[in-house]
């Protein structure tokens, strides 16, 4: 597979390191055009571990060769090769008269140097990096290492570290644990490689299958979610399916339901933690945080509740234990009861986004009026988790809880459709309750009611949805093309995003509009297979935006592939 490493970066489950090449001053760091030894460490003040300076071949770091779990970059006898050998341990091998070096970046950060642990072999070193609040061990497992530092007496003024072998060299980093035993740890490249293999082929078998046509995509697909994953630990309580390896390296608290449910056709293990993580660090209100890493959370905004209508999807695909369920039930309504309770600020039976954030739409148009913001789409979402909640409290043999949750479903639904659609169409309101002119897609979420909108909403909002407002040639705009606050690179004004058009899609099934959701289906995984898994998209020209590669639009690939194609 071939592997652009300016959008794609190269890492493996479990690992907080990642290699990329990355373009001149990189997110304000200040850097050189190269390739860089990264961390995602939520702590990491700069996330530039060293800058790796292969001695031939330079000019073709950008593009590499990943075979199997392992990556090669440059050109013949510069040609240096790539492999994890566990989560925390990066190798460098070359072959004969090849030599690599090592930028640490010293300059950029006090109180970073690299020191020999043994005076008496050469071989192996303690990289210090406090702007990355990490250490990492340095040990030649084959080949000679040589230092050229300058020390300050404090830290390094630079540090690079050149690694040379007249028969080859491997060079192993590992990132240190608070529980390291002062031992280093001897490495096969081979062997490595073989384990690695294993562990990426084992997780590719394991994906929704695809059309013939879509396999290639789906693999790089596969690849992007596997090397995603970071392990469990600090704030991490389970195994974690990041956003990305490049720069939206959190789980927010509602991405992680679309890897989940990718994930839930055959690997219920994986996809019950990715779902289940964010309820781990609920606050004993209900709350979700915003966003988690392993550095902590984040509370200044929540995300919407579709956990329910996700919990529903992930039921197709696996069984839930009787224990699962009531985790899931007991977590639900916790966070069901935190919207209720507390996001109806003016009490009238409809909750509030009170961020654009909270919707997951940051800059929405519909959040061009001061929040709180009434919105259709959220008063969906929590009527599918209430009816989700009403089937786990049947399921649980609790039949007084099931009947109060339908109940209140209906209810929402009732004073949803009286106060949220004008004639037909779905509209959201300010605080005084006066209706926001917007030209976003996103009340239209709330078609995900299906049938249980009336009949007369549902062929509003369907003739609306083909007509040419929202539609283009690779699927719907967030905000209208013709909107005068459509902005083609705009985030939420106007790009393309995997979790509404897997949305959209849904709705429109569970409407009965399925050749146009197949249409949507196939217009978002065709530019997917000429731009990437990027985090959105040029809704007019379908180029890849912002980060280049998500994992929950990886995941939507797959779903659409699998289940509408």
């Amino acid at each position: 597979m071939d592997l652009d490493l300016r959008q794609l970066p190269y890492s493996a489950r479990g690992s907080f390191l990642a290699v990329s090449f990355l373009g001149e001053n990189w997110l304000g760091q200040g850097n050189a055009e190269g390739l860089y030894l990264r961390t995602l460490r939520g702590a990491a003040g700069r996330p530039l571990v060293a800058r790796i300076l292969p001695g031939r071949g330079e000019a073709a770091l950008e593009k590499g060769l990943l075979q199997g779990a392992a990556l090669s970059v440059g050109e013949k006898d510069g040609r240096l090769e790539l492999c994890f050998a566990d989560e925390d341990t990066l190798l460098l091998r070359g072959g004969a008269g090849a030599e690599v070096t090592l930028d640490f970046l010293t300059n950029t950060s006090p109180f970073d140097y690299l020191c020999p642990l043994a005076p008496q072999k050469d071989g192996l070193l303690l990289a210090n990096c406090y702007k990355n609040a990490s250490r990492y061990l340095l040990s030649a497992q084959k080949g000679k290492l040589t230092l050229e530092q300058k020390w300050n007496g404090k830290s390094a003024e630079h540090s690079l570290l050149r690694v040379t072998g007249q028969d080859g060299f491997v060079l192993s980093i590992t990132e240190l644990q608070p529980s390291w035993d002062g031992q280093a740890k001897e490495f096969d490249f081979d062997a490595a490689r073989d384990k690695m293999d294993a562990s990426l082929s084992a997780f590719l078998a394991a994906l929704p299958s695809c059309p013939q046509a879509r396999r290639a995509q789906a693999e790089k697909a596969g690849y992007l979610m596997w090397e995603s994953v970071v392990h469990s630990g600090r704030n991490l309580p389970r195994e974690a399916m990041l956003m990305s390896k490049n720069w939206m390296k959190k789980v927010w608290s509602w991405d992680h339901c679309f890897n989940a449910i990718a994930l839930s056709h055959h690997q219920p293990a994986l996809a019950w933690d990715q779902f289940m993580i964010l309820f781990d660090c609920q606050a004993e209100n209900g709350q979700l945080p915003d966003a988690i890493h392993d550095a902590g959370a984040e509370w200044n905004f929540c995300k919407p509740p579709i956990h329910g209508w996700a919990l529903l999807r992930m039921m197709e695909h696996m069984h839930l234990r009787r224990e699962q369920m009531q985790a899931a039930y007991m977590r639900l309504a916790r966070w069901t009861d935190w919207w209720l309770s507390s996001r109806d600020a003016d009490g009238d039976g409809l909750c509030e986004y009170f961020h654009g954030n909270d919707s997951g739409w940051d800059n929405s148009t519909v959040f061009h009026v001061l929040p709180p913001v009434t919105s259709p789409d959220l008063q969906a979402f929590l009527i599918l988790q209430m009816d989700v909640l009403s089937l786990l409290a049947r399921e649980l043999g609790n039949g007084a809880e099931a009947e109060s949750w339908r109940a209140r479903s209906e209810a929402l639904l009732t004073r949803t459709l009286d106060r949220l659609f004008i004639d037909g169409l779905p509209v959201a309101r300010a605080m005084d309750g006066s209706v926001i002119h917007s030209q976003s897609l996103l009340p239209y979420i709330s078609l995900i009611l299906g049938k249980r909108l009336p009949e007369r909403i549902r062929s509003a909002m369907l003739e609306k949805l083909s007509g040419d407002e929202f539609q283009t040639a690779h699927g719907f705009a967030t905000e209208s093309p013709l909107s005068p606050l459509y902005v083609s690179d705009g985030y939420w004004r106007g790009p393309i995003w995997a979790p509404a058009t897997l949305l959209m899609v849904d709705a429109l099934f569970a409407c009965g509009a399925e050749a146009l959701a197949k249409q949507t289906a196939g217009r978002f995984t065709k530019m997917c297979e000429i731009s990437g898994f990027a985090e959105n998209f040029d809704a007019v020209t379908g180029a890849g935006l912002r980060d280049l590669a998500y994992s929950w639009t990886a995941s939507v690939y797959l779903i659409l592939a699998h289940e509408y194609l």
